[in-house]
């Protein structure tokens, strides 16, 4: 699930770079003063302060911290956020005044792309709910998370298709579903969806996932088609059912609770006309 990240400094360039390396895994906002930074971020939650020297003090770390200080008084999101500094030099002092101002991580720049947003995903983990840890089987986000991030991009005015893509073995003696034909059904639709796209494990063999902008009745039922087709081949010796429910948003629901009812009935109709197919509830 994407995390909303501050950025805190005067440079331009941090920023900018900032911005580049973490847009895709994350919403990065900056801010060079407190009043930016309470502007920019609104009612929203923040999830990680990335915090640097200020350009115009002469990067004295300092000023950073009184700057920390003063947002974490005037604004209680930021009492427990994780918070990270980058400077160029890191020295006893700095590793010092980081402690005391309860400072998760110190990094030097410039900084190593890659490194750095392993530093970033490694840092939210260890802040992050029990609700929201990727499933330890296929690393993806449980259910309640990808409906949160589905939830908000359809209250931004996002507008796709919401699929249950749900897996039965053919006994119904054997109710679980092996992991190797879970991550190959995960592999498979990973490889179908691009960046925009949110997909989320649920419990008892199934998926959950919404593709953005895909609107056009054919076009839908030819992508979950597609879908089938490429899961019943792959894992075919796990002896498995593939059933789809499908919901466009404006059509079937404005908001998500609407959305995933409607989903969720047409995954009623998938089974109820034999499975291995993807249905609408209505349409």
């Amino acid at each position: 699930m994407k995390k909303n990240i501050l950025t805190i400094g005067d440079s331009k360039n941090f920023h900018y770079i900032t911005q580049e390396v973490l847009r895709k895994q994350h919403f990065i906002f900056s801010a060079e003063t407190e009043k930016d930074a309470l502007s920019v971020l609104g009612g929203r939650k923040i999830s990680l302060v990335i915090l640097t020297p200020s350009v115009k003090a002469g990067l004295k770390p300092q000023n950073s911290f009184r700057f920390l200080e003063k947002l974490r008084a005037s604004d209680a999101r930021f009492a427990d956020v994780p918070v990270i500094f980058a400077a160029p030099d890191v020295t006893p002092e700095i590793i010092k005044k980081s402690q005391k101002n309860k400072v998760s991580e110190v990094i030097k720049l410039p900084f190593d792309p890659l490194i750095f947003s392993d530093k970033i995903d490694a840092t939210l983990l260890a802040f992050s709910h029990p609700r929201e840890l990727p499933d330890p089987i296929t690393g993806l986000p449980k259910k309640q998370m990808g409906e949160l991030t589905i939830a908000e991009l359809l209250n931004s005015g996002k507008k796709g298709t919401l699929m249950m893509i749900d897996l039965d073995h053919y006994s119904f003696v054997c109710t679980n579903i092996s992991e190797k034909a879970l991550l190959s059904c995960r592999d498979i639709i990973q490889a179908a969806i691009d960046e925009k796209a949110v997909l989320a494990v649920m419990k008892g063999g199934g998926f959950l996932l919404f593709v953005p902008e895909l609107r056009e009745k054919d076009k839908i039922q030819d992508y979950a088609a597609k879908l089938i087709e490429t899961i019943l081949e792959r894992i075919k010796d796990e002896k498995i059912y593939v059933s789809v429910g499908l919901a466009v948003s404006e059509r079937h629901g404005k908001n998500y609770e609407d959305l995933y009812l409607a989903c969720d009935r047409g995954l009623g109709e998938a089974r109820k006309h034999g499975k291995n197919m993807a249905k609408f509830y209505s349409w």
